[in-house]
Formats: structure tokens, C-alpha cells, sequence
């Protein structure tokens, strides 16, 4: 698997694999650095971490700019069904993002209220454990 880099990536992995144990359902998880910057994956090895960096940071944006379109400062979470899964979105309060994907019988509901369970926990590992 890769995984996230720089001496933070410790810490957000342990928050995302608890995440991961805590919700069976989760199949893959990345966290974006409210600038956009890939702190980790969990994707599978093979998968290009560019490329995985760089749809989030599309998603992500894509979902800012509605937001705001409809007047709202960001979306709390996003989710996206296909045939395939579901991309589940949560955004931090630092102005980052966290991903998940689901297999598509996944309770995304359950899903989406465990991620958001972890946000504190999360912005705290992206500032290297400190408070």
C-alpha cells in the first residue's frame, strides 16, 4: 500500500487505519492537505499516487465551487454512487478533505457518520499531534 509522507504521516495513518477498523465497509482512504496535497492513501499498490492526488484535488475543488454557488462556505460531505461503490467525501475544518470508497452495499450513512467521527482527530495528526 502507499502511504502518506513526511513526518505527520505516522500519526494520519494510525487515525485512517482506525477508521478503516472501526468501519469494515471502507475498501481504500486518502486525506488532502487543505492545499491540495496528497498526506496519504491507502490505495492499493499500482494506483498512481499523482493521479489519485490529482482527482481529489478536482473533486474537492469542484465541490468548493458549488458550495459557494449555492451560498454555502463548503460541503460538509459528499457522496458519489456507482455501479461500482460509492466516493464518500468529508471535509475538515482546516480546510482539507478526507476520502473513502465503499463497495456499492456499503451503509455510506454509517460510513459517512464514522469519518466525520474522526475529523478532530485527523486535523490534529496534520498538525503533527499538536492540539
Amino acid at each position: 500500500m502507499e502511504r502518506g509522507e513526511g513526518p505527520e504521516s505516522g500519526s494520519l495513518e494510525q487515525v485512517v487505519e482506525g477508521l478503516r477498523s472501526l468501519s469494515g465497509e471502507v475498501e481504500s482512504c486518502a486525506v488532502l492537505s487543505p492545499g491540495g496535497e496528497l498526506l496519504y492513501s491507502s490505495h492499493l499498490e499500482g494506483v498512481e499516487r499523482e493521479r489519485v492526488g490529482a482527482v481529489l484535488r478536482a473533486l474537492s475543488e469542484a465541490v468548493r465551487d458549488a458550495a459557494r454557488r449555492n451560498g454555502k462556505e463548503r460541503a460538509e460531505r459528499v457522496r458519489i454512487r456507482t455501479e461500482l461503490g460509492c466516493l464518500l467525501m468529508v471535509s475538515l475544518e482546516n480546510g482539507g478533505a478526507l476520502f473513502a470508497t465503499t463497495s456499492p452495499q456499503a451503509r455510506t450513512g454509517l460510513v459517512l457518520y464514522d469519518m466525520r467521527s474522526i475529523r478532530g482527530e485527523l486535523v490534529k495528526a496534520m498538525r503533527g499531534g499538536q492540539g
